[in-house]
């Protein structure tokens, strides 16, 4: 019961959203810091208040368009991020190289020594050490 009357609430208004996940880490970070100087934890307050004024909103297109600012900070950090990741996983089978001419990111097959390369997007040929 105490579940379906939460859902009714909640109906209409805006949510979740990454933009919000951020916030709540950030002003989690700031509050842990906040417990050594107190009028830090008052900004961190002020980022929980404002995340839960976005979660309660009913005015979606401003939040989408807070959201949408967002992701274009966002999208290369993260994929900055996630690139990071998969080159570190693939460290000991591939090795990650940009291109002399367009700066294409590529990448070659460790242990074959010296390579002829050709670059996919301006078919630059140059040699690389594996």
């Amino acid at each position: 019961m105490l579940l379906q009357k939460l859902q009714q609430f909640m109906y209409g208004r805006y949510g979740g959203d990454k933009f919000s996940l951020f916030l709540l880490i950030l002003a989690l970070i700031i509050s842990i810091l906040g417990s050594f100087f107190w009028p830090v934890a008052l900004l961190a307050d002020a980022i929980f208040l404002y995340v839960l004024f976005r979660m309660l909103s009913r005015n979606h297109a401003a939040r989408q368009k807070e959201y949408y600012a967002f992701l274009r900070f966002w999208t290369p950090v993260e994929n900055w991020i996630k690139f990071q990741n998969t080159r570190f996983r693939d460290r000991k089978t591939y090795k990650y190289f940009h291109c002399p001419q367009c700066k294409q990111r590529l990448r070659a097959p460790r242990g074959k020594g010296k390579i002829q390369v050709t670059c996919q997007k301006c078919h630059n040929v140059f040699q690389i050490k594996t």
